[in-house]
């Protein structure tokens, strides 16, 4: 199946990577970047999560927002790879700076205050901010492929649904509200979904906000036309046949169930999985019963010493009993995978990615294409 997961990434223009924290989805975006590279693509990872061991692992000394070239010496085909971390303030800055119809109405945004509170803080700010790079990135034609390691504490389902957020939030009844308030505007001529903010916003930030925030909906109604359509260029850019959506797992019972839940919900919003990969999975240590040979062997390393014999026989069985319920799991998980989506498990290994070399055996591991990069500085 590695070589179906090679077909993601040269078929492709983006990739994202989806799930929950915790199950090695930053470093696996890493690899699958360098993997990119290694088959000739100009390539850029840009990862939400702030770890300062992947830019070390990628023989860099930070992550920037531009994306920092790495060194892919020695790898089979001459490919680029950069890797870049989302500065979420930045962005939004950057953003506004990009869509404001004027120096004024940039400057009015950037210096409202309840833009500076809000702007990173509200629901999807991050997911609608990773959106808004990547169709940045799609724009500016200098990338083959483009990957991007979700939030780690999002779902890819607040992802996909991230431009809708902004849009809720960009909404002209919610505008007319607040520039009306002072004029005695009432708040039953809005609907729910609006009448709920602003007893939020009044709630969290005292009655002050409004006046901010009449400042920063002036700045918004300006803008109101190029965001509406940004949104709607991120939701056609996730939808799109050049988008495929990777699902990292863990095989604990937990995660795999809520991973079933999430490809069906994004099935149903468009955006079906091109393929998972079962990552920190545990393999049978051998056959269900240990040879002669290898009882003969453990009895001599163990030095006839029955506590560490029966030690070592407990261990076995162990890790046997955890490698077949994992295999069982994942079998089952399978099956409700899509019939064309590419599958790759990846074992257990001895140690996180700490270097180059780390990222090309997990590279080899993903895509089944050996890889020999330069050592890292």
């Amino acid at each position: 199946m590695s070589l179906a997961l090679s077909r993601v990434l040269e078929r492709h223009r983006a990739v994202v990577c989806v799930g929950t924290g915790g199950v090695g989805k930053t470093t696996t975006s890493a690899a699958l970047g360098l993997a990119a590279a290694a088959l000739g693509r100009r390539t850029i990872v840009l990862t939400i999560d702030p770890a300062r061991q992947l830019a070390r692992a990628l023989g860099l000394t930070a992550l920037g927002r531009v994306g920092e070239p790495v060194d892919t010496k020695g790898l089979t085909k001459p490919g680029l790879l950069h890797a870049g971390m989302l500065d979420l303030k930045a962005s939004w800055d950057a953003f506004i700076t990009r869509h404001a119809p004027s120096a004024e109405v940039r400057d009015a945004m950037l210096a409202n205050p309840f833009y500076q509170r809000v702007s990173t803080s509200f629901a999807g700010a991050t997911e609608f901010m990773a959106i808004e790079e990547l169709c940045r990135l799609d724009e500016g034609r200098e990338w083959d492929l483009i990957i991007i390691d979700t939030p780690p504490a999002g779902r890819a389902i607040d992802f996909l649904r991230a431009p809708e957020r902004l849009e809720k939030l960009l909404a002209p009844e919610v505008s007319r509200w607040i520039l009306g308030r002072k004029g005695g505007g009432a708040l039953q001529a809005v609907t729910g979904g609006a009448r709920f903010l602003i007893h939020q916003l009044e709630r969290a930030m005292g009655t002050r906000t409004l006046s901010e925030a009449s400042g920063f909906f002036i700045a918004l109604d300006a803008m109101f036309g190029d965001l509406s359509a940004r949104a709607e260029r991120g939701r056609a850019l996730l939808t799109g046949k050049d988008t495929a959506f990777l699902l990292v797992v863990a095989p604990t019972l937990p995660e795999l169930a809520g991973a079933r839940e999430l490809g069906e919900a994004m099935r149903r919003l468009g955006a079906p999985l091109a393929g998972a990969i079962a990552n920190r999975v545990h393999p049978l240590p051998g056959p269900l019963e240990p040879s002669p040979a290898v009882v003969e062997e453990t009895l001599r390393l163990a030095g006839a010493d029955q506590a560490c014999t029966a030690w070592l026989d407990e261990t076995w069985r162990a890790a046997r009993t955890q490698a077949r319920l994992e295999r069982d799991r994942l079998d089952g998980f399978t099956r409700v995978l899509p019939a064309d989506a590419a599958w790759v498990e990846v074992p257990e290994l001895e140690r996180d990615a700490h270097s180059l070399e780390d990222l090309a055996r997990l590279a080899a591991l993903l895509t089944g294409a050996a890889l020999s990069p330069s050592s890292a500085p």
